[in-house]
């Protein structure tokens, strides 16, 4: 009996043996989860994914910024003849607009004036901090004979390209620069506009018959001209740009086509 006892404890001992190996062996398990060997493909993973992460955080703040905002002039007249995307705006007599197709799908607007003031406008809403340059074309083929800036009774303009900054409370009073092609005036005249209310500054870019029947590219720092012409430091952002013809005044005719407005960065 105590001979077959021994062998009995002997086979519980070895027994209780191989349980504490197999618990040790599971916590062995455990502990090679925290071993440096198992966590660096972890750290590795969510580095890499972190990477991703910001390279697609970049990307989607880098993604090329226009490089200009055109004001698209499409081709298509609305049911009242007026370019869809823009708005008449007819101060006497009535309107004569046409599409005149250019090259590579272009196409430029043309007014045509008989004692008539009218003009084109388009709405916006653009910073001049990032948008400061204004590049379009036009081709003028008729001038007013008398027309001259500098008088109020002869103020009539073949072509003529407005920038309007609103002013929020009172529309009336809104700042405005004009960039005109005047048949008498010295080109770099640079003169009120005749409006008690509305403070305009009107700047002659062309002047006289030389060039007339000739496309021509103007470009023109707006941001820059609107802080020299009216002293200001602080930009205002841009809410309307026009384009307009007039010969009310002289009782007379003119004809000038516009295409390509776009506002630019400035690199």
């Amino acid at each position: 009996m105590r001979s077959s006892d021994h062998n009995m404890n002997r086979r519980k001992r070895e027994e209780g043996a191989k349980t504490n190996t197999t618990i040790s062996s599971r916590g062995s398990g455990f502990e090679a989860l925290r071993s440096p060997y198992q966590i660096w493909p972890v750290i590795l993973g969510l580095a890499a994914l972190i990477l991703v992460l910001v390279s697609i955080a970049v990307a989607a703040t880098s993604v090329a910024q226009p490089a200009q905002m055109p004001l698209v002039i499409n081709g298509k007249l609305n049911g009242d003849g007026v370019p869809v995307g823009w708005e008449l705006e007819a101060f006497h007599n009535h309107h004569q607009i046409r599409l005149e197709p250019l090259e590579n799908g272009r196409f430029g607007i043309r007014l045509v004036s008989d004692g008539s003031s009218f003009g084109l406008y388009k709405t916006v809403d653009l910073d001049l901090n990032e948008f400061p340059i204004l590049s379009w074309k036009w081709k003028v083929d008729r001038l007013p004979p008398a027309g001259d800036i500098r008088e109020k009774s002869k103020d009539d303009q073949a072509a003529q390209v407005y920038i309007v900054f609103p002013n929020k409370i009172f529309k009336f009073r809104s700042p405005t620069i004009g960039y005109i092609w005047d048949s008498n005036a010295p080109a770099g005249t640079i003169a009120d506009g005749h409006s008690v209310m509305t403070p305009i500054k009107v700047v002659v870019l062309r002047s006289g018959k030389q060039r007339l029947g000739e496309w021509i590219q103007e470009r023109r720092n707006v941001a820059q001209d609107y802080q020299q012409l009216f002293g200001k430091n602080a930009l205002s952002k841009v809410g309307r740009v026009a384009i307009w013809i007039n010969t009310q005044h002289t009782k007379s005719t003119a004809e000038a086509t516009f295409a390509d407005l776009q506002f630019l960065r400035a690199n």
